[in-house]
């Protein structure tokens, strides 16, 4: 039987002492057990770190790294740096995986040979669900045909987040991808759609792969509200993810064919469903 590929998971945590080892639970838990669960401490205030380190002493798939508050690009760019499995997954260390999350994502990876593959995702708010996924897509594609989709969806959950993604660790480490700096918001989109710079293929899954659950304190919320708050912090922000995403079309010889379209993507505040 052919040995299943390893999968390199990432999870930076601050003050996550409530949610990480349900977080923990769900990643060690999963059906696609090779694994390397790789936990970024990124200067927690709180029982973080320890209830890392117990988790690390149950399961040997998982390290713990730590380091100073420097925010959450820097804390999954020191996780990358121990990546060493053909697939990269970022987490964070509120939210939960279904047990055949990882699995079906692979498996798709897999068949189709895919260099980026998107999934859908549940949003929990309490005891409601939300379920979403992209037009219930099962399919794939180049990602010169996905552009088309990405100008017109370029401020949804779908391309503005990595917990619904699997990445191939080669592509990343080829092109020299970190995650930026100085951004208050959006730092997964910068990643994502420079990645696609050289992706070019891309599937979509309809299963619902990931539990975003949401919250006052949730990673996701703590940046929409940072929008909100800061209006020309946002704005500023705003104008450097949409020279990310211009400097990704000009790349593939397509802005010009989008880039009315994609000034839009100006006008729209925060993350859209």
């Amino acid at each position: 039987m052919e040995e299943q590929p390893l999968v390199s998971i990432v999870i930076p945590a601050y003050n996550a002492e409530k949610t990480l080892k349900r977080m923990m639970d769900s990643v060690t838990g999963q059906t696609w057990q090779n694994t390397q669960i790789i936990l970024v401490d990124d200067g927690s205030r709180d029982n973080t770190l320890q209830i890392a380190r117990e988790a690390a002493e149950r399961d040997a798939r998982i390290q713990v790294h730590t380091q100073e508050n420097k925010g959450v690009s820097q804390a999954r760019n020191t996780g990358m740096r121990f990546c060493t499995g053909k697939y990269i997954r970022f987490l964070d260390a509120d939210d939960t995986l279904p047990p055949e999350s990882t699995e079906i994502l692979v498996n798709k990876a897999e068949k189709e040979a895919s260099d980026l593959v998107i999934g859908g995702y549940k949003e929990c708010l309490g005891s409601r669900e939300f379920r979403f996924n992209l037009e219930n897509r099962d399919d794939t594609m180049t990602t010169s045909e996905m552009l088309p989709m990405l100008c017109r969806k370029a401020n949804t959950y779908f391309y503005g987040v990595l917990w619904n993604k699997l990445f191939r660790r080669d592509i990343i480490e080829d092109m020299g991808l970190v995650f930026q700096d100085g951004l208050t918001y959006g730092e997964d989109f910068a990643f994502h759609v420079t990645y696609l710079k050289k992706a070019e293929r891309i599937s979509f899954v309809k299963e619902y792969l990931y539990d975003y659950h949401r919250s006052m304190g949730s990673m996701t919320f703590r940046q929409a509200f940072s929008c909100v708050t800061h209006p020309l912090r946002n704005i500023q922000t705003k104008v450097r993810l949409y020279h990310f995403l211009k400097d990704m079309y000009i790349c593939r010889n397509e802005y010009g064919k989008y880039r009315k379209k994609l000034w839009l993507y100006l006008f729209k505040v925060g993350l859209d469903k």
